[in-house]
């Protein structure tokens, strides 16, 4: 149980790289915004194709620790080509690399808690928490220190792939699930194989919760995507990684009371979901009312409703909705099309617009 808390505090270091400094990273190889738009499309789309292809594969064999350890070896080699200034289908392959296996790594540890946990909430808002956490200590550390150097791509590259060594370690000792592969269900006969619409692994709970998580993600996409240039060319503020640990941080309370509320009250997943949607219109009022430090940092902390309640939610209609058989694709499909669809949508307009 220790290095799967582990494990969950050192994924997010990679985040604390990835996520604010990718867009600043592509700046300064000297793609236009327009042309950052594109590629965060395309990094978009491949982090949509990776997660559904891993999720299954890793359904059918089971073998979840040791997708881990090659999906995080692989978001490795895709960084460290991306470091390298070259022309642009470089740059392209090393992003589709990196957004196929790192976007694959969150629904795998999602699973693996969720399976451990037995879809218990409360017990997953924790460890999910304590990912945040890590999130969090790893922003706030690099803002301390003046790390990485925004204006080089080197010194990104190099603390992104500490992130990944960070996490590596943990995992290889995991010991490997009890996960049990489709198609390996022992069983006295061989039933007659149903058709898919009378023996469907999810049923139509699911696909209202993954458009109604969309549309929530959609409202963010051009924002999240370009928050940290926002920051740097409008506002002229540089301690990016101080700005994500506020918002981070403030997620932590919420999402302990997300986990409490439904195990414990019996909250339903989707109200939480509705709440998190006018949380984030209130949010991005803010940062188009009132583009100036203050606003930026109440934005930030409303970042507790828009998230803090929105994640644990929506494993949870994963968990509810999805069998334990396909899980896996399950939170795949809540990554991938629920929110990594939108945020492709969100990216390019958000480039021209």
């Amino acid at each position: 149980m220790l290095q799967l808390y582990i494990s969950f505090f050192f994924v997010y270091s990679i985040f604390a790289i990835v996520n604010p400094y990718l867009q600043v990273l592509l700046r300064n190889s000297g793609y236009s915004y327009e042309a950052v738009g594109v590629l965060l499309g395309i990094f978009e789309v491949s982090g949509i194709v990776g997660p559904l292809v891993v999720g299954r594969i890793v359904d059918k064999t089971g073998r979840l620790k040791d997708t881990v350890l090659i999906a995080t070896a692989a978001s490795a080699l895709g960084l460290i080509i991306l470091g390298y200034n070259g022309p642009v289908w470089l740059t392209i392959i090393s992003l589709v690399i990196t957004a196929f296996f790192l976007r694959s790594l969150l629904p795998l540890v999602d699973t693996v808690a969720t399976n451990r946990f037995n879809g218990n909430a409360q017990k997953y808002s924790h460890i999910r928490a304590f990912g945040t956490l890590g999130f969090v200590v790893f922003s706030l550390a690099y803002s301390a220190l003046g790390r990485p150097v925004i204006t080089d791509n080197s010194s990104i590259i190099m603390y992104a792939l500490l992130g990944c060594l960070l996490f590596f370690l943990p995992v290889l000792s995991w010991k490997e699930g009890k996960m049990q592969a489709i198609g390996k269900k022992k069983t006295m006969t061989k039933p007659k194989r149903k058709p898919f619409a009378d023996n469907p692994w999810f049923d139509s709970a699911f696909v209202i919760g993954l458009i109604i998580i969309a549309f929530n993600r959609l409202s963010m996409s051009a924002v999240t995507s370009f928050f940290s240039l926002y920051l740097v060319e409008e506002l002229h503020i540089t301690s990016i990684s101080l700005m994500n640990a506020i918002g981070a941080a403030s997620e932590i309370i919420l999402m302990l009371l997300a986990g409490y509320l439904i195990e414990k009250k019996g909250v339903l997943p989707v109200f939480l979901l509705l709440i998190s949607g006018l949380g984030m219109t209130i949010r991005l009022l803010l940062y188009a009312r009132y583009p100036t430090l203050t606003g930026v940092v109440v934005g930030q902390l409303l970042h507790s409703v828009g998230f803090g309640f929105f994640h644990p939610a929506a494993i949870q209609l994963v968990a509810r909705r999805v069998k334990r058989t396909h899980r896996t694709l399950g939170m795949s499909m809540y990554i991938s099309l629920g929110t990594g669809l939108p945020t492709v949508l969100g990216s390019s307009l958000g480039g021209f617009l």
